[in-house]
């Protein structure tokens, strides 16, 4: 009855841990973004070789997380997403993006649009971001 005991103890540990280490590595991914977003709003490159390199950098890493953990590149998306609109908003020709900028803005403000933003959204973005982001049509 005592060992009995002892794993369900065991069992339940180790239920409770696993559930703060997902929680953990959610939260990560949700900093993890907020952090990479403001860091491409704020870069400035001396050459177009260094923000290419940059952005396939970037784009590498997105491609592995999701490859990876599917769970967690979905949150990461959403939370750049998020951070992305928010800074559209504000942002006008005195940012000066470049053009690799705005091809990964696009990619992030209309992650997964058919199912969480609506199209009334999506043209809302238009207007407030430079023109430049959207070079295509949804």
């Amino acid at each position: 009855m005592r060992l009995r005991v002892q794993i369900l103890v065991l069992f339940a540990l180790g239920a409770i841990t696993n559930i703060f280490a997902q929680d953990n590595e959610i939260s990560f991914y949700e900093k993890q973004a907020r952090k990479d977003a403001q860091h491409e709003q704020l870069s400035v490159f001396f050459s177009m070789e260094d923000e290419r390199d940059f952005w396939k950098d970037q784009s590498g890493y997105e491609n592995d997380l999701e490859t990876q953990d599917n769970a967690s590149y979905h949150i990461y998306m959403k939370v750049k997403q998020s951070a992305y609109l928010g800074h559209a908003k504000s942002c006008g020709n005195h940012c000066g993006h470049s053009s690799y900028y705005y091809q990964r803005a696009g990619l992030y403000l209309t992650y997964n649009a058919k199912q969480d933003i609506s199209k009334e959204t999506i043209a809302e973005v238009r207007q407030i971001a430079s023109p430049r982001i959207y070079k295509h049509r949804l």
